[in-house]
């Protein structure tokens, strides 16, 4: 039977586990960089939680149902940082959600665990924001515009990427700009009318208040010896506050407030000073072009002009609703992702990131080629199937590539290609801990049966179906520790070993390779 250890403010419910330190309070120095969780709970830990008159559990965005009478059973698998529970019957909430932390048993502590966080971060910013990139975008049919903000990294390379693109074109805009004539009405003086029609003569007839004596005005017998003092004329104005200059002047404005929401970025020191100085000749074009006089009349963007043919087809206008697409397409790549998983403290998510920029940085140094990563746009995971690191023409590295085996797909981390040709797929396990590889021998022997263990076991089987059913030369799981391990077949078990010798020798058959964040 299990006895319930703790139970936090919960409530009427409670929540246990059969492990004495498998629910915990937040110490107090680290309630503020983990808020707003108060307790934490340890992934691969079985837990219990009884809450009365409770039918279902939501887990952030899952639901689960009592495995009896208002009893859940708990136990968090590949599921790190923060996470919300709370009870419900039907629809109605019984409770305020508890805000828990779920840390790893390779970091066993709170402490361990945001300091391995804060280095993962860390270093992830460091190398995003120096890395090179290109957006791909499928196509702009439908483009509207997008709710959701720019995600501060997003903001740095798309700058980086198209600021000579959005200077020119808005310095095409500004030495001709679109304008418009229209008509105004206006009361002109007798001696300065130059337009008399009809209407012009029911005005006059319609008006006689203001006619004026004018005996000497061959015209004025008519009217009784009088004149209009005034005629209403037809004045034509021109106008620079149209529909697309209203666009131009509004996407000025976003792009301007995201720069500033750039440079208040805790990472922003990071950033090279000579970026730096990129984005702020950036910020100091927008503002000259906001304040550049022919904006001085453009009132706000009530609706986005899509069908104007100057939007589609006029120099300077043209190229920058192109950069406005992509802007609105590119939102959500990595970035916005990576931001919710920032967000939610996502560890392992945040892992798979970080290694997929620092393997592009290695690679860069290895082969001595600038990279050029093609990023694809994605609601749903921050790396989106075929993003690609290309290094020079011949070798490319791609996220999620999907490769048909004789009975079904496979779709690693990343593959490295060569010449067209796959020769190594990596695996990003944040979970893999030193003690499996010790123990894995790649056979039969399971020297120990826990969840977590099997999960490990199953990590790295899973490089022999990845290297048997692919065809690559190798497989090899990527995780944060001291010790690589690989299984050649020709040599054995090797011990060390580089990302280098992976890559770039002959190395074939299975493993994994140590990959940790640099700590500053």
């Amino acid at each position: 039977m299990l006895s319930p250890t703790f139970t936090p403010n919960f409530g009427a419910g409670q929540l246990w586990s059969k492990d004495d330190n498998g629910i915990s309070s937040i110490p107090a120095d680290l309630q503020e960089p983990l808020a707003p969780a108060t307790h934490y709970l340890y992934e691969w830990v079985d837990y219990w939680l009884q809450y009365p008159d409770a039918d279902r559990l939501r887990i952030n965005e899952t639901w689960i149902k009592p495995v009896y009478d208002s009893l859940f059973s708990l136990r968090f698998e590949n599921r790190l940082g923060l996470a919300s529970l709370q009870p419900f019957a039907g629809s109605r909430p019984l409770c305020p959600p508890l805000q828990v932390e779920i840390i790893s048993p390779k970091l066993p502590t709170p402490a361990t665990h945001l300091t391995f966080l804060q280095a993962l971060l860390d270093d992830l910013y460091r190398r995003a924001a120096r890395l090179p990139f290109t957006f791909q975008t499928s196509t702009s049919r439908g483009v509207t515009h997008s709710l959701a903000p720019a995600t501060p990294l997003f903001i740095l390379h798309f700058l980086l990427a198209y600021a000579p693109s959005l200077q020119a074109a808005l310095t095409i805009i500004q030495a001709a700009p679109h304008r418009e004539l229209y008509d105004e009405p206006i009361l002109a003086r007798l001696a300065e009318a130059t337009q008399a029609d009809a209407d012009t003569l029911m005005s006059i007839l319609h008006a006689p208040e203001d006619w004026v004596p004018a005996p000497s005005f061959p015209l004025a017998k008519r009217l009784g010896g009088h004149a209009p003092a005034h005629v209403g004329q037809r004045a034509v104005t021109e106008t620079y506050d149209t529909p697309e200059n209203r666009f131009v002047l509004a996407f000025t404005h976003e792009l301007l407030l995201t720069i500033t929401q750039l440079t208040r970025q805790s990472w922003w020191h990071q950033v090279s000073p000579e970026r730096q100085q990129q984005i702020d000749g950036v910020r100091q074009f927008l503002q000259q072009t906001i304040a550049h006089p022919i904006f001085a009349e453009v009132g706000p963007l009530q609706r986005l002009p899509t069908t104007s043919q100057v939007l589609l087809r006029r120099d300077g206008y043209r190229d920058l609703l192109n950069l406005w697409q992509m802007f609105q397409q590119a939102r959500r790549p990595l970035f916005a992702t990576l931001q919710q998983a920032i967000d939610v403290r996502d560890i392992a998510l945040l892992y798979e990131i970080w290694t997929f920029f620092a393997l592009v940085e290695a690679i860069a140094e290895m082969l001595q080629e600038t990279p050029v990563i093609d990023l694809r746009t994605s609601d749903a995971r921050g790396l989106e199937r075929q993003t690609a690191a290309r290094f020079g023409t011949g070798a490319q590295l791609i996220y999620n590539q999907s490769s048909r085996a004789y009975s079904t797909t496979f779709r690693p981390d990343f593959t490295w290609i060569i010449n067209g040709r796959a020769e190594v797929v990596l695996d990003a396990k944040f979970r893999l801990n030193r003690q499996s590889l010790e123990a894995a021998r790649f056979d039969d022997r399971e020297d120990e049966d826990s969840p977590q263990a099997a999960a490990n076991r199953a990590d790295l089987y899973k490089m022999h179906t990845y290297r048997d059913a692919l065809g690559v030369r190798a497989a090899v799981s990527l995780y944060p520790g001291q010790v690589s391990i690989f299984y050649d077949t020709q040599n054995g078990r090797l011990v060390s070993y580089t990302l280098r010798d992976l890559l770039l020798s002959h190395l074939s058959g299975i493993g994994a390779l140590a990959m940790t964040p640099a700590e500053r």
